[in-house]
């Protein structure tokens, strides 16, 4: 009988543990990249006090639920999202990580703004766009 609850006890510990690693890999929302435009984001020096402006990409990510405006943090950091491809991110604070499923990378970006979606019956981010 003891054999049957230390087995038992091993199997609900293998369990949970198994389930807290799949909550942190669950930790990501699915999105779609639906347009991607280039916006002035500040301007740099030149030579000769030439400036110029510095443009950055700005990202519409649609969640099921919210529409995300996101910026790259950096304008020389050029990590393209690809536009109409479903994406992975997580939202922290004012950041928004995002991943391409099968990349492996995973890329910060700024959150511009965020909305509820007006269109919210849509069954799943590729819906309506």
């Amino acid at each position: 009988m003891r054999k049957v609850g230390t087995v038992l006890s091993l199997f609900a510990v293998l369990a949970w543990a198994a389930s807290v690693t799949g909550a942190k890999e669950h930790g990501y929302q699915r999105g779609m990249i639906v347009s991607m435009s280039s916006v002035p984001c500040g301007s740099q020096v030149k030579r000769h006090k030439k400036t110029q402006e510095l443009l950055c990409q700005e990202y519409v990510l649609r969640s099921d639920t919210m529409e995300y405006h996101i910026r790259q943090g950096e304008p020389k950091r050029a990590d393209l999202l690809p536009v109409g491809r479903e994406t992975e991110f997580r939202v922290d604070k004012d950041r928004i990580r995002v991943r391409v499923p099968g990349s492996g990378k995973e890329h910060e970006y700024q959150v511009v703004s965020e909305a509820a979606r007006a269109d919210t019956n849509a069954s799943g981010p590729a819906a309506q766009q």
